[in-house]
């Protein structure tokens, strides 16, 4: 058995060694603890130190698995419950018109826009709960419980657990947000956005509950929502790549493609191996006209990836822009 974890951006158990969250796609990088250098998963001895790099259950672990970078889906499938991505500037910028945006093609990648003005109400304030130790400790046994089932897909007995975690334990935001993602995996998508809801009241710095919201509006077709939780996602952890692309693809959703081709460049900067992304950018330059850059990056799609579903939708694009294969 390997030493588990939780994962960075959705809190699903992942364990040592293991390539990407199963939950929400996330990709993890490993370091040696001897001298920090990146380690390939199973690698026996570091590269650059030579330390000896133990996968199994030790004391304490020898690698340290950070979140790197998060593939997201494509436009009809944007969005893995997980969490963010830069915080917008505060001046709103014009949008160019198509002449000026075409006349000046080296403009990108620019900062993304502003956030909605209408941001999250804050959090209401609940009286804390006191909880004694015993019940800690037997909310915290249900949640470890919950981890494999979750990695095993079993979401509907995860969230028994989950719940019988709550039931000790109401206090911890980590356990609302897993029952969130468990549920939003079923398609329960209110019973989610109820989790959700409370994680944040929890803790208003939850990036990932606030992305996780963003991602059950975005499936209920509520983009101006949607777009404002990847926002406040963003504000508060402006490293993932996921939410700009995700906040992106839910412009795209209101036909505000300047803004997706903003966001989803910035996804790339921060990303640039996710084949799937550039296919969404490459839907958003055929929007706007623009099909040599379109053409542009669904070859480069086609050439990151074997994935037979991203080749044939990078060819038939090709295929309806003139652009050939």
């Amino acid at each position: 058995m390997q030493q588990s974890f939780l994962c960075p951006r959705c809190g699903n158990v992942a364990f040592l060694g293991q390539r990407f969250c199963g939950f929400c796609d996330l990709i993890f990088v490993y370091s040696c603890v001897q001298c920090g250098s990146p380690v390939e998963p199973g690698t026996i001895y570091c590269g650059n130190c030579g330390a000896e790099i133990e996968w199994g259950i030790t004391e304490t672990p020898v690698s340290t698995p950070t979140a790197s970078a998060a593939p997201t889906g494509n436009v009809e499938q944007p969005v893995n419950i997980g969490q963010p991505g830069a915080a917008p500037p505060k001046e709103p910028r014009k949008q160019p018109t198509l002449a000026e945006y075409q006349d000046d093609p080296s403009s990108y990648p620019i900062p993304a826009p502003p956030a909605p003005k209408s941001m999250p109400s804050p959090p209401k304030s609940t009286p804390p709960t006191q909880v004694s130790a015993e019940h800690k400790s037997k909310a915290e046994a249900h949640q470890e419980k919950s981890f494999e089932l979750l990695k095993d897909g079993h979401y509907s007995l995860a969230i028994d657990e989950l719940t019988k975690a709550i039931q000790f334990d109401p206090t911890t935001a980590i356990v609302y947000l897993l029952r969130g993602g468990a549920f939003y995996k079923k398609g329960d998508l209110d019973l989610a956005l109820a989790d959700l809801e409370r994680a944040i009241d929890l803790d208003p710095n939850l990036a990932a509950a606030f992305y996780n919201r963003g991602s059950v509006y975005y499936y209920k077709k509520e983009f101006d929502r949607a777009i404002e939780d990847f926002s406040s996602s963003i504000a508060i952890d402006d490293t993932d790549p996921g939410a700009f692309h995700n906040r992106g693809c839910a412009y795209m959703m209101k036909g505000q493609y300047y803004q997706a081709i903003e966001d989803i460049s910035r996804s790339i900067m921060l990303d640039s191996r996710d084949p799937r992304v550039y296919c969404s950018r490459g839907n958003a330059y055929m929007q706007t006209g623009q099909l040599l850059k379109a053409a542009e990056d669904f070859r480069r799609a086609k050439g990151m990836t074997s994935d037979l579903a991203i080749i044939h939708k990078a060819d038939q694009a090709l295929k309806e822009m003139g652009q050939g294969l």
